[in-house]
């Protein structure tokens, strides 16, 4: 389908997909705006619910634009300080998981576009290589926050109840401070 604009910051992208179960609307920093049907749902009523969800997505867009004018690149590090600080970074999740007694099954960096890390329902933590750039503060955050994923797969009251008592401190505020920092595609 076409993009079409909606009196929005960016294009709009209408995408069917025959897997969608429900409408869905994506944002990307390029600005994009990428909303996703379901094949049985007419795309006048996608664009209702785009008109609906402006608001919103707006205040995404401007989210994005101020993140982009602000962000610098991350400082220059080579192959062999990249792997040392993702070794330094492995070592201190062993220590929390011992300390905390969160035992995980394996963890592995990747570089990705859109999460800082994830926790599999098989206890299989994934990092992202940009971590590294990160204060340490926010790194170890992260780190105890895959690792309250063991006991509590969601973000319930009980999850941040957990990460409270693992990090020591409001970890919401943690979570805000995060959002500040961008990530970067690694080659």
């Amino acid at each position: 389908m076409t993009p079409q604009a909606v009196n929005l910051d960016a294009p709009i992208r209408y995408v069917r997909s025959t897997r969608a179960k429900r409408l869905r609307i994506t944002i990307r920093p390029a600005p994009e705006v990428r909303v996703t049907l379901p094949h049985r749902v007419p795309l006048a009523e996608a664009q209702q619910f785009v008109a609906a969800k402006q608001a919103w997505i707006n205040k995404h867009l401007r989210r994005f634009a101020q993140q982009q004018q602000r962000q610098t690149p991350p400082p220059a590090l080579s192959k062999e300080g990249l792997r040392r600080a993702q070794h330094e970074l492995f070592d201190r999740l062993e220590a929390f998981s011992k300390q905390h007694r969160l035992p995980y099954n394996r963890a592995t960096f990747r570089c990705q576009k859109t999460r800082w890390g994830s926790c599999s329902s098989r206890n299989n933590i994934s990092l992202n290589i940009n971590m590294v750039f990160l204060p340490r503060r926010l790194q170890d955050y992260l780190l105890l926050h895959e690792l309250a994923h063991i006991r509590h797969k969601n973000h319930s009251r009980a999850f941040w109840v957990e990460l409270n008592r693992l990090c020591g401190c409001d970890a919401k505020a943690l979570a805000r401070e995060l959002k500040k920092h961008t990530l970067f595609v690694i080659r």
